[in-house]
């Protein structure tokens, strides 16, 4: 929801002061569900406008991409294969690692955790196409726009220039950094840096994420860890750092870019995008999450009897575990392995867009997800229960993006 639109009801609470606490949350709720049926709107009409193609048949994406046309690729049963967030991918290898299962193929090495607690989460479902979002961002200098691409609003970059994200405090030892990132050129690409105010990201404090003709982890000119990989030239990416303490690793999609045991990040207040692009090459990103904290299940189940963890991710709107769930249901199950006298209760939970009844049968099935997984991966059912929660137990405001992301949790509680 945009800041005018919550002035607005503010406004019309204090003329209409018979207006209950409830009426205005679901005056709230359908403001923000309006929003979000647009943007789904947008990406239904991008699938309804692209070439189908089937798991595998590389062909047919080569010769819809020759005609100039947009790809999505469907599994077996029919179903358009998506990531996370539910966009459509676009190449056979992106489909074939979405529909892996967790723990198997490229992503049986794969050990990104996001962090416990969201800080910042970009949200551009509102924001006029066009214009650069200052009520989220910082704009430095450059030229920056919301555009619409493939039925999702990202930022757009077309010249070299830089822009901020402004959290609430200084980045504390452990963090985790998301966004999703499409260049469009071998040699154009970003560069995020921990400490704001170099002239350019060479003369930049200790270590930054670069991607670009070789992504990784840089200092200065140097790629102290870095790959040749291709994979976010032309198609949009998800792009994950995790840092705990000194130690940093850097995934573009299931593959990792950058791994450092020594790494020095400033820790600041501010992160910093550095976009090389122009007209012909323009830099796409989006979904921005900020979030921090690493703690180890066990030390925080037995310290509190309960923790909460955003690990475990699934398809929109879906119960299936994705891939990228793999290293949170591997550390759970180690630690129930380790500790055979321990039980414990998995319980889904939601935000709070979309029908109350339906969000309740979600959050319980997404919790049924994880004891099948546990179960069929050694752990005795006997020792575990799944509940849901859906949106009746809110620990962030609805209203806003990083709210949301914490409200769409599992909680782990002790027996």
């Amino acid at each position: 929801m945009t800041p005018r639109i919550a002035t607005l009801l503010l406004a019309a609470a204090v003329a209409m002061p018979s207006l209950l606490p409830a009426q205005i949350g679901r005056v709230i709720r359908r403001a923000t569900t309006r929003a979000e049926a647009t943007v789904n709107r947008e990406v239904d009409k991008a699938v309804d406008q692209a070439v189908d193609c089937a798991l595998g048949d590389s062909r047919c994406v080569e010769q819809a991409e020759r005609d100039g046309k947009t790809v999505q690729i469907k599994d077996a049963q029919g179903k358009v294969i998506t990531d996370a967030s539910g966009t459509p991918v676009r190449t056979q290898a992106d489909a074939a690692s979405a529909v892996e299962a967790p723990g198997s193929g490229v992503w049986r090495n794969y050990d990104f955790v996001p962090g416990d607690s969201v800080w910042y989460a970009s949200d551009w479902s509102t924001e006029r196409v066009g214009r650069f979002p200052a009520s989220q961002l910082e704009f430095v200098k450059g030229n920056f726009e919301i555009v619409e691409l493939n039925g999702r609003r990202l930022l757009e970059g077309k010249t070299a220039g830089d822009f901020r994200v402004k959290l609430p405090a200084e980045l504390p030892r452990q963090f985790t950094l998301e966004f999703v990132l499409q260049i469009s050129y071998l040699y154009n690409g970003i560069d995020v840096m921990f400490a704001p105010g170099a002239r350019n990201p060479l003369e930049a404090e200790g270590h930054r994420v670069a991607l670009h003709h070789a992504p990784g982890i840089y200092a200065a000119n140097q790629g102290v860890s870095a790959t040749s990989s291709r994979t976010h030239i032309g198609s949009l990416m998800p792009v994950r750092l995790q840092v705990d303490d000194q130690y940093a690793i850097l995934y573009v999609g299931s593959e990792r870019v950058g791994q450092l045991p020594n790494a020095q990040f400033p820790r600041s207040g501010t992160i910093e995008f550095h976009i090389d692009a122009n007209e012909r090459n323009p830099v796409y990103i989006g979904d921005i999450v900020v979030r921090v904290g690493l703690d180890p299940l066990y030390d925080g189940l037995m310290k509190d009897g309960a923790v909460t963890t955003h690990g475990f991710l699934f398809d929109v709107g879906s119960d299936r575990l994705r891939p990228e769930s793999s290293p949170k249901l591997e550390e759970l199950r180690a630690m129930l392995a380790q500790h055979g006298d321990l039980k414990v209760m998995i319980e889904g939970h939601t935000d709070a867009t979309g029908d109350d009844a339906s969000n309740l049968s979600l959050s319980e099935r997404r919790a049924q997800s994880v004891v099948t997984w546990l179960t069929g991966n050694g752990i005795a059912a006997a020792r575990l229960q799944a509940a849901g929660k859906g949106e009746m137990v809110p620990v962030g405001d609805n209203a806003t993006e990083a709210g949301r992301q914490q409200n769409r949790r599992v909680v782990i509680r002790k027996l």
